[in-house]
């Protein structure tokens, strides 16, 4: 998924062909199933989505979220204790999530001042405090994001975080002018939550066909059984794709669904 809430309509059309042709189509993305549930209608989705980075699996028939992957309460505190001894100026963020019904507008950010995400404290629900410690000690939290305002395209300052707490979480780089890193749950990706939803369905990683663009498509398309990149999509994320198609304001996508169909036609 990328940043808007905008779909290419050669990428609406090939989706409702695909699943009209029995195929099954996954949105795997960063965003919470918050904030999925309006880009599914968009479409005219209504299977399965892969959330937060693979930390929550989201029905979107029953616009619910099914199961998540929390990270434990002792490893987000060891993890904030860590990285804001090294980098006193870090803030925080985590995004609260749980099994159930999907509220519309409800998101469930805490957002610590002085990280800079202007965005998420204008969405309903979310809060700011000045601390996030004593919000670390619940077991719904999917995701913590750190930020220091260093420039984003200096790639030590990611890998100083990964650094230092790559044997708690699962670190992601996140494309931005200011250095923020995503971090799930230890071994928690998007490959992760694509291969539980097609153990779901009965589906091997051998007929998976998977289309990313940034750093948190990595694993996924390194696990998928046929891998794409969009034309604009990092340099690192077309390295690891078989095949490169055009970018997402292209239907790059379409494209992708239509060979998934051809393929599919032919064994």
């Amino acid at each position: 998924m990328t940043g808007s809430q905008t779909i290419h309509d050669d990428a609406k059309a090939a989706v409702h062909q695909a699943i009209a042709a029995g195929i099954p189509v996954v949105f795997a993305t960063g965003r919470a199933p918050v904030d999925i549930v309006p880009i599914a209608e968009l479409v005219g989705h209504r299977w399965y989505a892969v959330c937060n980075d693979g930390a929550a699996l989201v029905d979107l028939a029953e616009v619910a979220v099914m199961e998540t992957f929390p990270i434990s309460v002792t490893v987000l505190n060891d993890v904030v204790a860590i990285l804001r001894a090294s980098m006193p100026d870090v803030k925080f963020l985590i995004d609260r999530v749980a099994v159930g019904p999907i509220l519309e507008d409800q998101h469930g950010l805490i957002i610590e001042e002085g990280f800079l995400a202007p965005w998420a404290t204008a969405l309903t629900g979310a809060q700011e405090v000045s601390d996030i410690v004593p919000y670390l000690n619940t077991a719904d939290i999917v995701k913590l994001c750190a930020f220091v305002d260093r420039p984003g395209d200096e790639v030590e300052g990611f890998e100083h975080i990964v650094e230092l707490v790559h044997d708690r979480v699962t670190c992601v780089r996140i494309q931005s002018d200011k250095t923020f890193v995503d971090m799930t749950s230890l071994g928690v990706s998007k490959a992760t939550g694509v291969s539980a939803i097609a153990d779901r369905v009965g589906i091997g990683r051998d007929h998976v066909f998977a289309v990313g663009d940034l750093h948190n498509d990595a694993e996924l398309l390194d696990w998928a059984g046929f891998s794409f990149a969009v034309a604009n999509a990092h340099p690192t994320i077309q390295e690891i794709a078989d095949v490169i198609v055009p970018s997402n304001d292209e239907g790059g996508v379409a494209r992708v669904i239509k060979q998934a169909m051809d393929y599919l036609s032919e064994s």
